[in-house]
Order: structure tokens, then C-alpha cells, then sequence
């Protein structure tokens, strides 16, 4: 039997212009090239969304460390060569992983 360890994302507190994020948050997944996160419920993403998650939140330093689900760490088999980070201008507590 494999032992699930706990993955994560680290995330630059300049992508969110150093705003703090909440210590737990949604994590959309809306295809295979898309994960949002958010600290509260979107209508638009609650409706096209294909799974949703609460995710932990985690500060080291000036990063912000996103604890994914191993499910979902390893289903886009993500790595950090692998996707690009971007915040909303108008929200930064929105995050977008293109992968």
C-alpha cells in the first residue's frame, strides 16, 4: 500500500501583490489546463467547474504554500516546470494554475 503524503504548490506572494491569503480556500478544477482558486465561491465557476475542494494555505517566508489533494497533484502531474501562476488585477485572492 503507497502512503499519501501531502503535495503543494508554492505561490509568490507577489502574484497575490502580498495580500494574505485565507488559511483555507476553494480549489476549482475546470478542465484539463485549468485549476482556480479562490477564498469564496464564484456563481460562474461553481457552475462550470468539474470538482471542488476546500485546500489548506500555508506561509513560509514570502510564499504562500497551496496543499493539494494527491488526487488532484497527481492526476495533472504537476511539477513546477509544469504550470504558470497568475492572480486577478481586481482580486488577487484569485488564483489561476495554467497548465
Amino acid at each position: 500500500m503507497q502512503k499519501l503524503v501531502k503535495t503543494g504548490i508554492e505561490i509568490d506572494e507577489k502574484v497575490t501583490a502580498g495580500k494574505e491569503l485565507p488559511e483555507t480556500m476553494i480549489l476549482y478544477t475546470m478542465d484539463t489546463d485549468h485549476l482556480v482558486i479562490t477564498a469564496k465561491p464564484l456563481k460562474a465557476l461553481e457552475k462550470n467547474a468539474l470538482t471542488k475542494t476546500r485546500v489548506k494555505i500555508n506561509r513560509q517566508q514570502n510564499k504562500h504554500i497551496v496543499i493539494l489533494p494527491p488526487k488532484i497533484y497527481n492526476f495533472y502531474h504537476l511539477d513546477e516546470n509544469d504550470y504558470t501562476i497568475m492572480a486577478s488585477d481586481k482580486d488577487p485572492t484569485t488564483i489561476i494554475i495554467a497548465i
